[in-house]
């Protein structure tokens, strides 16, 4: 199968949506598939050389500079060395299947692309857009909200099939009233990238000592993640349990505000700002971490939370959005409330009920394996060949 992912946002931006498209390309190629990432393109000097092989993989159409979202590029794909580009290598190319992953330029774009090419086309809706518009405060939020769900009903309403990674994220979709079928499909993680851990060597790069107990947050640095509020639970813990820190492990646009929320909490010198680390580092993270602890409440899947278990860490984190359906029943740690009193004694039972911890530790190593992107990619598979039989009967 030829299988086009069209997305606005690509490396070397580093995101949720990015990581889904990785994965889901990778295990379609291991199982045979021809895969293509449509992308925008970015200075030459920002693509990083350790994705250099994966290059060979993408068609990068030409784009420009953001000036209120500098981490993304916005596609030129109606400039004429771009419609040459398109024409060469994805309308004639044959696809049998454009799954898109953004709404925005290329993904509209994309619309155009299966109607001329006469296959089907895919959605996942990974972002509930309508907890992203402090990012445009140049637009009245109500104003902003309206619109988000106005034209993600547009465009949903134009495709054969809408993914979503949760169930919570279907009822969403649902709610803004969307006429085509909507089904879910997480992404999950490579489990094969955990097998070899090391939370010891870990602690020994960054010094910190064997016994001080460490809460781990990692992901995008946004005003989405909620971070300030771990900020406020640290500072209860402080009162029980001294020598605990959080370790902030990410990059993103809110971190001078969130630094300085950190200092306002009285945080500052339990809290360890890493940004981002290589693969190795990356995984030996979690495994250094007592308890992986999350506040977001706009996750489409939380998949740094399957992450954290799949090298037995367990997780405290608030019971919203798909990170309560991949927790559901407190599989691997404990769902609570967003509340600060409920999350801290929450952390607190988990550090000081052994005996429950490691009853949790292990949950979280077993049941992190069900959630493998080798299984998520086949059940996907099967949606495109539904899709695409469907097509060939109304041929």
């Amino acid at each position: 199968m030829k299988i086009a992912l069209v997305t606005d946002t690509y490396r070397p931006r580093v995101n949720g949506v990015v990581a889904s498209i990785d994965t889901f390309a990778n295990e379609f190629r291991k199982l045979g598939h021809e895969v293509k990432i449509i992308a925008p393109e970015y200075p030459a000097d920002q693509i990083d050389v350790k994705d250099k092989d994966n290059e060979q993989y993408v068609i990068r159409i030409k784009s420009h500079y953001l000036f209120f979202d500098p981490e993304d590029r916005l596609p030129d794909p109606w400039l004429p060395s771009s419609r040459k580009k398109i024409k060469k290598e994805i309308l004639e190319f044959g696809f049998d299947i454009i799954h898109t992953q953004t709404p925005f330029t290329l993904g509209i774009e994309a619309i155009k692309w299966a109607k001329k090419i006469n296959c089907p086309i895919i959605h996942t809706y990974h972002t509930m857009f309508e907890s992203y518009v402090h990012y445009f405060k140049f637009i009245p939020k109500p104003i902003a909200v309206a619109f988000t769900k106005k034209f993600s009903k547009w465009y949903c309403d134009k495709m054969d099939l809408n993914i979503t990674p949760s169930t919570q994220m279907k009822e969403l979709l649902l709610s803004y009233k969307i006429k085509k079928p909507v089904e879910v499909n997480p992404t999950g993680i490579k489990i094969d990238k955990f097998k070899n851990f090391n939370g010891d060597d870990f602690r020994k790069k960054y010094g910190i000592p064997k016994d001080t107990i460490l809460l781990l947050f990692m992901g995008r640095i946004g005003a989405e993640k909620n971070i300030p509020f771990l900020f406020k639970v640290l500072k209860n813990i402080l009162k029980k349990k001294p020598n605990t820190k959080l370790i902030v492990a990410g990059k993103g646009p809110a971190e001078e505000e969130v630094k300085k929320e950190c200092e306002a909490t009285g945080v500052k010198e339990n809290v360890i700002f890493l940004g981002y680390f290589e693969p190795q580092d990356w995984v030996n993270c979690y495994a250094a971490a007592d308890l992986f602890t999350f506040a977001s409440v706009t996750e489409t899947q939380g998949l740094v939370v399957t992450e954290a278990m799949a090298v037995g860490t367990p997780v405290v984190a608030v019971n919203a959005m798909g990170v309560g359906e991949v927790m559901k029943g407190n599989k691997g740690g404990l769902l609570v409330k967003l509340d600060v009193d409920e999350f801290t004694s929450a952390v607190l039972k988990m550090l000081e009920d052994k005996e429950f911890y490691e009853k949790k530790k292990k949950e979280a190593f077993e049941y992190a394996k069900e959630w493998s992107a080798e299984a998520m990619a086949k059940k996907l598979l099967e949606k495109y060949n539904k899709a695409i039989e469907l097509k060939r009967q109304k041929k």
